[in-house]
């Protein structure tokens, strides 16, 4: 997050979507060579800093997503999925389905989380399909220090007119046009499903945390 914090503040304020993430994709490829780090995250993708960045360009009237983040604006929500986590997520949730039915309590699996340990091997190999140019449909992009597919960042024109734009992580499972609004979501949908596995299946559920994923909800007036 420092290192890419501090890259951003240097990106120009015209450069376009696929040169702004290859700087920051440099960025992040310094730190491991001035740590001696490259060959390890170069043989383990499972080790390396990987970070999901939404930007908007003032300068363009643009939102560049790598990685699974979310944006609204006018009232419709934007997102960009792993496409393994749809899969791992629906795994999970009938594990778990399966799991209740055998008489285990919601608030034990909450303690040991059944579901999420049997895909765990899963979603640390999964790893191998981040910028991976071998890795077909499952293939994704993020910012991790090596190379990524320029096609594969999502590129938002804001329409003309737009009042206001919402950035956010995908710690939120529906974004609303205010903070209030959102959080009051997510936990009425945490209050009904806490393992998450039934309206919005994720890969984790609510474990003895506030929320199942850190939250991130940035808001900007444009006029």
């Amino acid at each position: 997050m420092e290192i890419l914090q501090d890259a951003i503040r240097r990106l120009p304020e015209d450069i376009h979507a696929a040169e702004a993430i290859h700087l920051l994709t440099m960025a992040i490829c310094h730190f491991y060579k001035t740590r001696r780090l490259y060959e390890e995250v170069s043989l383990h993708a499972e080790n390396r800093m990987t970070a999901s960045v939404v930007i908007y360009s003032i300068h363009h009237n643009e939102v560049w997503m790598a990685g699974d983040c979310l944006c609204r604006f006018n009232g419709v929500t934007h997102c960009n999925p792993k496409p393994t986590d749809s899969i791992l997520a629906g795994i999970r949730a009938d594990i778990l389905t399966y799991y209740i039915r055998k008489g285990h309590s919601i608030e034990n699996l909450q303690t040991r989380d059944l579901g999420r340990e049997w895909i765990m091997p899963f979603l640390k190999e999964q790893c191998y399909f981040q910028n991976s140019a071998t890795a077909g449909p499952f293939g994704y992009a993020v910012v991790d220090g090596f190379p990524l597919d320029s096609n594969k960042i999502r590129v938002l024109h804001i329409p003309p007119g737009t009042e206001e734009l919402i950035l956010a992580s995908d710690g939120y499972s529906q974004l609303c046009d205010t903070l209030k609004e959102t959080e009051q979501t997510l936990y009425r949908l945490l209050s009904e499903d806490p393992l998450c596995i039934r309206t919005y299946p994720s890969t984790k559920g609510l474990a003895g945390n506030a929320s199942f994923d850190d939250r991130s909800y940035l808001r900007i007036k444009l006029h």
